[in-house]
């Protein structure tokens, strides 16, 4: 079956777990609620264009000099694995004991846990009079893009056999560790919903060998996999947005939580030694654009962490009107994956291709 490209492979529309029809609106609200907690008087925010697919509409409204502060984060704002959360309150037990049951601890497992907790709490988490944790709440429902797919609208059109009307709540959950026995008969690798997706990936990102993006897709389906049973009872009030089971809907939920903080997550150092560096996403600095000048290295910021306070900083002059950036091509990626270029940053982040001409 042809790939034929659509502007809804690249461009998806607004769903969100919690939001409905208004989801957009809502997000940019919920959104803009943290910005308020934020400072950063040098730079504008607005939300971002569809084609930038929710990476971008930061730009700074003055010049800004090498090594200035642009924002002040609050530490308690950034979303921390279990592992390295501070505090011992009842949700970051939950998230642990849920993590002892998964295959494998991993960094994506354990982000994904405290986002879970922090979007579904318990009544005796007690944080309805915790101003932070609300605020964190808010801002992570605010979260519409993920990594590509994500949305099952990215697969096409609707029609196109095996494609986004195919997939049951998202491709990240379609599959099993079973697939390649199941539909060896058919002379078929995979799923084939996964198959025509890892043909249309190499289409979008210009990759020659389409095994390199099947390899991709099957390895995120994996790690969600590993870690879906352990986390699914985090998920104490799964979506009403997709229809099926109670598990199903949970399982959904987890795996849209999973491709959210995959294509958000960044590394910064919470300790005063190197080795106490981590995974996190921060407000602000999750919905950077990629940086897209390739006479410069990398993005013009960094983080920060001082005190109680992360800092996004200038690591170069910024004139007035540029965008600030950041470069996903540093940030974590799952064990195993060795996806490069366009390919990584469209399928785990949702950054849209970028052509080599």
């Amino acid at each position: 079956t042809s790939f034929a490209p659509s502007p809804s492979l690249l461009h998806t529309k607004n769903r969100n777990l919690h939001h409905g029809r208004l989801a957009s609106q809502q997000s940019e609200t919920a959104a803009n609620d943290v910005l308020d907690a934020i400072v950063a008087p040098k730079i504008s925010v607005r939300p971002p264009s569809a084609d930038e697919r929710g990476k971008g509409g930061v730009h700074a409204k003055e010049s800004i000099a090498a090594l200035e502060v642009i924002a002040r984060i609050p530490r308690d704002l950034i979303l921390t694995g279990c592992d390295n959360d501070d505090s011992s309150s009842r949700g970051s037990r939950r998230a642990l004991e849920a993590l002892a049951n998964a295959k494998e601890w991993t960094w994506a497992a354990d982000l994904t846990a405290a986002a879970l907790v922090s979007l579904f709490p318990d009544p005796d988490d007690n944080l309805s009079n915790d101003k932070e944790s609300t605020l964190k709440q808010t801002w992570i429902k605010s979260w519409e893009q993920g990594g590509w797919a994500t949305d099952p609208n990215d697969l096409g059109p609707k029609g196109v056999p095996w494609g986004g009307d195919c997939v049951v709540g998202s491709l990240l959950a379609t599959g099993s560790d079973n697939d390649k026995n199941i539909y060896a008969k058919f002379r078929m690798p995979c799923h084939p919903v996964i198959l025509r997706a890892s043909k249309g990936l190499a289409m979008l990102c210009g990759v020659e060998d389409e095994q390199i993006c099947l390899d991709a897709l099957l390895l995120r389906g994996f790690a969600f996999r590993g870690m879906r049973d352990a986390l699914l009872p985090l998920v104490l009030t799964p979506s009403e947005e997709r229809k099926g089971s109670l598990r199903e809907r949970r399982a959904w939920d987890v795996s849209d939580v999973l491709s959210r903080v995959l294509s958000r997550a960044t590394t910064v150092q919470l300790g005063e030694d190197e080795s106490d560096r981590a995974v996190v996403v921060v407000p602000l600095h999750e919905r950077l654009a990629h940086y897209k000048n390739e006479s410069q290295d990398g993005g013009n910021t960094k983080l920060v962490v001082m005190g109680e306070e992360c800092l996004l900083v200038a690591v170069r002059d910024i004139a007035d009107g540029e965008a600030i950036t950041r470069d996903y091509d540093l940030a974590p990626r799952l064990d195993g994956d060795t996806s490069e270029g366009n390919l990584r940053l469209l399928l785990q982040f949702g950054v849209p291709p970028v052509s080599e001409a």
